[in-house]
């Protein structure tokens, strides 16, 4: 969850609909409003060290995560999407950003920035 916010905040905008995502992904995964403030104060470097020990569908998975938060708010930031790749290249996740992205969503609609 750290690292789904620091791709929320990467590029400087707060979209509804990122933080509409985030407050799912809590409910999916059953955290309080506390386990929010303890998700804000944790290091990213720790998350993503704790990313690399995931099995491979765990990081499947994640990676899948990872891309929906990019382009929830329809808008593919450079920024979010270096991340992205930082997060696969260090945790040995061998999924593009594009192989990652649901095939039914029509990224060539949103904007670039």
């Amino acid at each position: 969850m750290r690292i789904l916010l620091d791709i929320i905040h990467a590029d400087g905008i707060i979209d509804a609909r990122e933080t509409f995502f985030f407050n799912k992904l809590k409910e999916k995964f059953e955290l309080q409003d506390e386990d929010h403030e303890l998700v804000k104060s944790k290091n990213s470097l720790i998350a993503l060290s704790q990313i690399k020990l995931l099995s491979d569908e765990q990081k499947a998975d994640f990676a899948g995560l990872m891309s929906d938060m990019i382009i929830v708010d329809e808008d593919i930031n450079a920024n979010e999407v270096a991340i992205y790749d930082i997060v696969v290249d260090f945790c040995g996740i061998n999924i593009s950003f594009e192989e990652s992205i649901n095939p039914e969503k029509q990224t060539s609609k949103y904007n670039r920035s």
